[in-house]
């Protein structure tokens, strides 16, 4: 087969057909990184210097956020002191060292129906919003024949609302005042789909719908509560940006084993990121319905990247393409980032055991 470029390479593997190689893709959230082979700090997240930093590790694609991503720190948000800051919803954040890019939310605006009357919701239309993205497609499309693909992040309605709500005020919000909850999850995943619209304008190669559903044992919430107010408008807004065209790609932490079947219904071409520890069977996924979506992820990123050896490391990645890559369909992943508990000997040890076993024969 004729070597592809690192964006082909992606593109097809989403498609799932079977590319020169297995790609592969993370998330680069770790600081240590970008020091290491750019010799700088980005500070706030930086859209160059992400598709730079991709490139200069051989990934095949770049996640870049689009503008006003829920939780991601920037300097438009209003900053109490170093650590904590406001986002345009009204969300107080926590930033700690160690959790680059994204900040913890631990003030919460909607905690009564009059409180989301009263939020003033924030305009996705806003041209700042697509800086980030403009950055990462023009650095990652500079060489054509070492393009790179550029997936655009999103949030979903289970993801902003909580970060507007609180998990565990959602849990009684949804018996106490469910017409609020089901406005504030539709409005919630329409501001999101006004952005990926227009993120999708730009030429971006897939966007990736981000929204947790599970924790380790299970979803969040019940199951049947999941699929009345989340999934109604999350697969909404899947299908209005896959009508463009544009690959749709799902990501879900957690244990989503209980509404997958749902979220196979759905118009996605890729589902990320399978997580290990909260028992999702890449394999059982791959048999059932590894001919309709790409899977990119499930390496363990809590135990084997931190703290594996690269042999342990380069087993577990062959496990992972020898269970996933047969007929395309697979893109090497770790089941969370690049986060900055991963040293870059292991993110290395990572990419070059890939290289060695994701080659097609």
């Amino acid at each position: 087969m004729a070597s592809m470029t690192p964006r082909q390479r992606f593109l097809t593997a989403l498609h799932c057909q079977q590319p020169d190689r297995v790609p592969i893709f993370d998330w680069l959230n770790n600081p240590a990184l970008y020091e290491a082979l750019l010799g700088q700090h980005p500070g706030y997240y930086n859209g160059r210097l992400a598709a730079q930093l991709a490139q200069a590790l051989d990934l095949d694609a770049i996640w870049v956020p689009a503008g006003g991503y829920n939780a991601l720190p920037s300097e438009r948000w209003q900053w109490l002191d170093e650590h904590d800051y406001i986002d345009e919803w009204g969300t107080l954040y926590q930033l700690e060292e160690t959790s680059w890019p994204l900040a913890f939310p631990k003030g919460y605006p909607v905690q009564t129906p009059e409180d989301w009357k009263n939020l003033t919701i924030p305009d996705p239309k806003a041209e700042w919003r697509l800086q980030y993205v403009r950055e990462a497609v023009a650095e990652a499309r500079r060489e054509a024949d070492k393009e790179i693909g550029v997936v655009v992040g999103l949030r979903g309605p289970m993801s902003t609302t909580w970060m507007l709500v609180g998990l565990v005020q959602m849990a009684y919000a949804m018996y106490d005042w469910p017409e609020v909850m089901d406005e504030i999850f539709r409005t919630t995943a329409e501001f999101w789909t006004e952005i990926g619209l227009r993120v999708i304008e730009l030429g971006v190669d897939a966007v990736c719908i981000h929204d947790d559903q599970g924790a380790n044992n299970g979803t969040f919430f019940k199951p049947e509560h999941v699929r009345k107010f989340v999934l109604p408008y999350l697969s909404r807004e899947i299908k209005t940006l896959a009508e463009t065209g544009t690959p749709v790609i799902f990501h879900s932490c957690g244990n989503i084993n209980a509404i997958l079947s749902d979220i196979m219904e759905f118009e996605i071409v890729g589902l990320n990121n399978l997580q290990r520890t909260a028992q999702m069977d890449i394999g059982a996924v791959k048999a059932r319905y590894g001919h309709k979506v790409c899977l990119i992820g499930n390496i363990d990123a809590s135990r084997v990247m931190p703290y594996g050896t690269p042999e342990e490391i380069e087993a577990a990645v062959m496990d992972c393409i020898h269970t996933c890559a047969p007929g395309g369909g697979y893109i090497l992943a770790t089941d969370h980032s690049f986060h900055e508990g991963i040293s870059l000997k292991n993110v290395q040890a990572f990419i070059e055991a890939g290289k060695k076993h994701g080659v097609y024969g």
